[in-house]
């Protein structure tokens, strides 16, 4: 942190310092960027996740933070059940919305009956 950091910056980076240290297991880390733009994960963090050399981290940027976490292994098993209630909760529901995708396809269907 520098000089210009607000208080309220610094008071927060605190409690989480406490928090963590508290719990025993580290939340927090720093990491210091090479000139190659290459950082090296704690230990420590690296065997809670189970990760091993070559394994593949995703980073997404959220606000003013870069979030990493480790690739899915089995991206069908990631995202199972993630779509869960977008096209209806019942059976029902899900064949009305296939019928009524259906319906908008024969409408944009060019007039003479011709087919791409």
């Amino acid at each position: 942190m520098t000089k210009e950091t607000p208080r309220g910056k610094a008071r927060e980076a605190v409690l989480e310092y406490l928090a963590m240290a508290a719990e025993g297991v580290p939340q927090v880390a720093v990491a210091k960027l090479s000139s190659k733009n290459q950082i090296t994960l704690p230990v420590v963090m690296v065997h809670r996740l189970g990760l091993e050399p070559g394994r593949r981290l995703m980073l997404r940027l959220e606000d003013d933070r870069i979030v990493l976490r480790p690739e899915p292994e089995d991206w069908v098993e990631y995202f199972h059940g993630s779509m869960k209630g977008v096209y209806g909760n019942t059976r029902e529901e899900m064949d009305a919305y296939v019928r009524k995708e259906r319906a908008s396809w024969r409408r944009r269907q060019p007039s003479g009956g011709e087919h791409p």
